[in-house]
């Protein structure tokens, strides 16, 4: 059996109708285009309290477009007349927008794989079904992985191909929620190793990961940790805990044969590049010998639903510096200041908090583990070209080297690095 996830697109579908014969099972997700109409009618009605049939005739319309089956054109009628109903409901009720949103997104994501199924003709299961997680006296939501197997075995008892609507999983009091920050190729992973397939397939539209042929596990994951990867890391441990093979394809064009992804040969070293990032330090004498300062610093960017992405602090414990994408710049700053004014014990006039536009450059393979000089060669290479390294941080894995620049040098590091 194969695990293969696929972003549905109106001019891909018979390409993946294609991809998914006998012994195949395919986890479906919609492109951010028709996902970009579904939160739009949601605003439309719960912020704005307005119709939002313009944008129900447009998901409409989107759909309709897919296949000319009969049954398949009523289930998608019925289906986008139900959130039309949902939306208008909503209207008059006190409701959480977000509940809302994973309840119609799921049901974006399950018009995608009806979409696929009527041309395949396999067995059509809700992924909803499948993902199920509980939350805790405190609301928090976990996922149970003990309870999601089961189902899955249960479910995926077939014959012939089968296909599953992806990102989406229930929690035990029936409500919906989105399964990570990557749902639908988490759930592919998943799948697969409940199921025991002997590979998954991630079906993109880009020649695998950079053009690369070969990767580890832990390279891949370095690599789609950056915002520019086409799936995120999370949907790769699962894989790898199992060991089973990854596969990422270009869903338009066949002439490469794929990234395979696996504890086989690794990919001597590649660069990657991230911009729109923020450098926030905060420094000063206020913070030295403090116990506890870092973890109250990021637990408020927890709070404040800010993600770090990258650290840099030096033993002498005066400064702490890190990375946040520059949309979540004012309410890290935000979270950094409520915990200064909150806290008397803190020298206020001598904590200071530096704010820089950045980009980051990341060197990262297998092969620079145990390999002397690497580091040596990468800060040499950024000095001759004149390249002004603002901070810098390496894993104790050996397995990448991050480095802080200036937004006007990161093209130019990255490619002096690629080089």
């Amino acid at each position: 059996m194969i695990v293969k996830s696929f972003v549905l697109k109106q001019h891909s579908i018979e390409a993946i109708a294609g991809l998914c014969g006998s012994g195949t099972v395919a986890v479906i997700r919609p492109q951010k285009k028709i996902e970009a109409v579904f939160r739009d009618a949601i605003r439309t009605v719960l912020i704005e309290k307005k119709s939002a049939d313009t944008q129900i005739q447009a998901i409409l319309d989107y759909f309709l477009s897919m296949s000319d089956s009969l049954s398949y054109i009523d289930k998608v009628e019925n289906t986008v007349q139900s959130v039309s109903t949902y939306l208008r409901e909503g209207m008059y009720v006190q409701t959480s927008p977000s509940a809302v949103e994973d309840y119609v997104m799921a049901k974006c994501a399950r018009l995608c794989a009806e979409a696929v199924n009527s041309y395949v003709g396999g067995t059509l299961i809700d992924g909803t079904e499948l993902m199920l997680c509980t939350s805790d006296e405190k609301g928090d939501q976990h996922f149970d992985w003990a309870a999601s197997r089961q189902q899955i075995e249960a479910r995926c008892k077939v014959e012939g191909p089968i296909v599953i609507s992806g990102g989406y999983g229930r929690l035990d009091s029936g409500y919906i929620v989105r399964v990570g920050k990557d749902g639908a190729h988490l759930m592919a992973s998943l799948i697969a190793v409940a199921l025991k397939a002997e590979s998954i397939e991630f079906h993109i539209e880009a020649h695998g990961v950079e053009g690369i042929s070969a990767m580890t596990y832990d390279e891949a994951a370095h690599y789609c940790a950056s915002s520019a990867a086409p799936f995120s890391s999370s949907a790769i441990w699962p894989a790898k805990n199992a060991n089973i093979p990854i596969l990422v394809k270009d869903i338009s064009d066949d002439s490469f044969p794929g990234t395979v992804i696996s504890t086989g040969s690794s990919h001597q070293r590649d660069v990657i590049a991230e911009a729109d990032l923020s450098l926030l330090t905060v420094y000063g004498t206020g913070l030295l010998g403090r116990v506890g300062m870092s973890g109250a610093i990021f637990s408020g960017l927890a709070s404040a639903g800010v993600n770090v992405r990258f650290i840099a602090q030096t033993s002498s414990e005066y400064s702490i510096s890190f990375a946040v994408r520059s949309a979540d710049k004012e309410p890290a700053l935000e979270a950094i200041r409520s915990l200064f004014r909150s806290n008397p014990l803190l020298p206020l006039d001598d904590i200071i908090v530096l704010d820089q536009e950045v980009g980051i450059v990341t060197v990262f393979g297998s092969k620079m583990r145990n390999a002397p000089g690497v580091s040596g060669e990468v800060f040499s290479k950024m000095g001759a070209a004149g390249i002004n390294i603002i901070a810098s941080a390496q894993g104790g894995e050996e397995l990448s080297i991050s480095l802080v620049v200036s937004e006007a040098d990161l093209d130019k590091a990255k490619s002096i690095l690629k080089a």
